[in-house]
């Protein structure tokens, strides 16, 4: 390995999901890449506000490098294209979709972003009009509810967060950044993922 191949920017594989045969990248890799690329500023603004007529809420994302590109996108949230536990977080999500897609494009990433689903990981992506579309989350092969996140993952999840300087807000951001929901919210899949995130970053 030459030292061109060591500086080369690299995603991951931890934060590369698989989901039901296909791969997903989430907005903790992208981000993670992106300032190995020489990310120096992400902003936001909102586009669109939601509001009790219309609760699509619009954001866009603008990413800067330390070479002066500059990468711009938008990302959009509404009841209907993020599942039930963040429904009444549109403004949050919108915000995150817009910064991952915009850190795609910044690192040239064509993988879909696991933020950009809507409730079940099979689902449409968001992809800018509100034509996203959720279903009930159900466990593969057998229709039936995914089983939720238990009490001993939940401690497990928190010591480890502790350990490794999470608080509880940024633990949040973290498990809603990758799985669209707070821990409490995860299904006992989802938080056996966070558990071994944790564990090896």
């Amino acid at each position: 390995m030459t030292k061109e191949d060591v500086s080369r920017p690299t995603l991951d594989k931890r934060f590369i999901v698989d989901l039901k045969g296909k791969e997903f990248v989430t907005y903790a890799g992208l981000l993670d890449l992106a300032h190995q690329h020489g990310l120096t500023e992400l902003r936001v603004e909102i586009v669109q506000l939601p509001t009790p007529e219309n609760m699509e809420c619009i954001v866009k994302a603008t990413a800067v490098t330390e070479s002066g590109s500059s990468f711009s996108d938008l990302g959009d949230s509404n009841p209907k294209n993020t599942n039930r536990s963040v429904a009444q977080h549109i403004i949050r999500m919108a915000s995150t979709r817009a910064k991952a897609r915009v850190l795609r494009d910044l690192s040239n990433i064509g993988m879909t972003a696991l933020e950009e689903l809507g409730d079940e990981p099979g689902d449409v992506p968001s992809n800018g009009n509100g034509k996203g579309r959720t279903t009930p989350r159900k466990a593969a092969g057998n229709g039936k509810a995914a089983e939720a996140v238990t009490d001993a993952q939940k401690r497990a999840i928190w010591a480890l967060a502790k350990s490794r300087g999470h608080d509880e807000h940024s633990l949040h951001d973290l498990a809603e950044g990758t799985f669209g929901c707070g821990v409490a919210a995860l299904t006992g899949k989802d938080a056996a993922a966070l558990i071994q995130q944790l564990q090896t970053h």
